[in-house]
C-alpha cells in the first residue's frame, strides 16, 4: 500500500558540490517534487479478533486452568530466563482436554480467516501445539520465535488491570545501523506494542520475534499460545 507525502523541497547550497577537476562550485537550487510516495514492502501484519462478550468461555477456561495447575508440574525450559508457569513442555495437553474444545474451533476459524486475508491456500489448519502460560506480577518474557511453524496465536483469558503488553520487533530491529529518530511512525518503528484485553486472540507469522513486559497487578495474566499449520 502506497504512502502518499507531500511534495518535497530540497535545498543544495552554493559551496555544496564542485565540479570533478575544476574549481566552479553549484549555484544554490531549490529542486521541488510534486508528488512523494512510499510504497510500504512487505508489511507485517496482526490478526486481531476480539471475543463480543467472553465472560462465558473465559472462566470455563480459568475452571480448568486451575485444575491442570494442581496436577501439571511447570514445563518451563531451563533456557527461558523469565518466571512463569507453562505447560509448553506438554503441548498436546490442552488440545485433548475437553475444555479446551471450544477455544480450539474458534483457532480454527480465526486461522482461515487469516490464510484467507492474506490469500494463503488452505482447507484444514493444523494446530500442532498449545500452551498456557500464567505470569505473576514482575513475571515477563524475554524476546523469542516459533520455530517449525506458520501462523501462531495468542488468546488473552485473564488481564488483571496494569498487566504486561505483548511487544512485536521488526525484522530489521538489531540487525541493521539504524539512523536516530526524531520521533516514532510507521516508517521508522522497530517496536510495537498489543494492549492485551480478556477474549482477544491474536495471530501472527511464528517468525515474527515477540515478548511480553513485566507488570504490576493484583492476580494472575493467563494466555493460551499455539502454534498451526495452513
Amino acid at each position: 500500500m502506497p504512502l502518499s507525502l507531500a511534495g518535497h523541497r530540497v535545498a543544495l547550497p552554493a559551496d555544496a558540490m564542485q565540479y570533478p577537476g575544476g574549481n566552479l562550485r553549484w549555484v544554490s537550487t531549490i529542486i521541488e517534487t510534486a508528488k512523494l510516495n512510499y510504497e510500504l514492502l512487505f508489511p507485517t501484519a496482526l490478526h486481531i479478533a476480539d471475543l463480543a462478550d467472553p465472560t462465558s468461555i473465559n472462566q470455563r477456561l480459568l475452571d480448568a486452568v486451575s485444575k491442570i495447575r494442581g496436577i501439571e508440574p511447570n514445563s518451563k525450559p531451563q533456557s527461558w530466563a523469565c518466571d512463569l508457569y507453562t505447560t509448553i513442555g506438554n503441548p498436546s495437553l490442552l488440545m485433548e482436554h475437553l475444555a479446551f474444545q471450544d477455544l480450539l474451533r474458534l483457532f480454527q476459524q480465526q486461522l482461515i480467516a487469516y490464510a484467507e486475508n492474506h490469500s494463503y491456500k488452505v482447507e484444514a489448519p493444523r494446530i500442532t501445539e498449545c500452551w498456557l502460560n500464567v505470569y505473576k506480577a514482575g513475571d515477563a518474557q524475554e524476546i523469542h520465535l516459533h520455530r517449525n511453524s506458520m501462523v501462531s496465536g495468542i488468546y488473552y483469558v485473564s488481564v488483571p488491570e496494569g498487566a504486561g503488553a505483548t511487544l512485536f520487533y521488526s525484522p530489521w530491529a538489531d540487525v541493521m545501523l539504524s539512523p536516530q529518530a526524531t520521533e516514532a511512525n510507521q516508517l521508522n518503528a522497530t517496536v510495537s506494542g498489543i494492549e492485551p484485553e480478556a477474549g482477544r486472540v491474536v495471530l501472527f507469522r511464528s517468525a515474527l520475534r515477540h515478548s511480553v513486559m513485566p507488570g504490576q497487578f493484583d492476580g494472575e495474566r493467563v494466555t493460551i499460545a499455539f502454534n498451526a499449520m495452513l
